[in-house]
């Protein structure tokens, strides 16, 4: 994965660093399959890889490859000096959520729980993942798929003929 995404970052030509976002997404979407989360795995492939590749291939093709103005002064110390930083604050932000797989954690011993014996009586859904993801979660996931398909209407207006 890092070496997809130091590529997609450092490779000149515009189609080469879609191809290579695409293979860090599907990258990520095996990560998640190993993780033992299937729905997220699947989201990724479809949306990470397969639409947001489509999109992306979509708007390179009707517009130009290149910039007007190639004088612009590329500063890339100063992106990556952002980045050090911002890493640097995810690490020291991350010090305060639970080890992985801790059964002592909040979501292992309140939350799930909670789903695995409410789900059918709260919802009426015996799949647990379907009471999380379209009830519980509901609000979330109906924005996820509000961001997709803004995604595919910008995509449109992009491709569209100018008269």
């Amino acid at each position: 994965m890092i070496t997809c995404a130091i590529a997609a970052v450092r490779v000149r030509e515009l189609v080469s660093a879609v191809f290579l976002m695409s293979a860090f997404g599907f990258f990520v979407a095996i990560l998640w399959g190993l993780l033992g989360a299937a729905d997220v795995s699947f989201t990724e492939a479809m949306v990470g890889v397969g639409v947001s590749t489509i999109y992306y291939l979509l708007a390179l093709f009707k517009t130009k490859h290149y910039a007007k103005n190639p004088s612009l002064n590329y500063k890339p110390w100063f992106a990556i000096a952002v980045i050090t930083f911002l890493g640097i604050l995810f690490v020291w932000g991350s010090r305060d959520l639970p080890w992985f797989g801790d059964a002592h954690s909040v979501a292992s011993s309140y939350l799930s729980p909670y789903y695995l014996n409410h789900s059918l009586t709260d919802m009426r859904t015996p799949n647990v993942v379907t009471a999380v993801l379209a009830d519980y979660r509901g609000v979330d996931t109906l924005l996820e798929t509000t961001v997709v398909f803004l995604a595919g209407i910008a995509c449109l207006l992009i491709m569209r003929k100018r008269q």
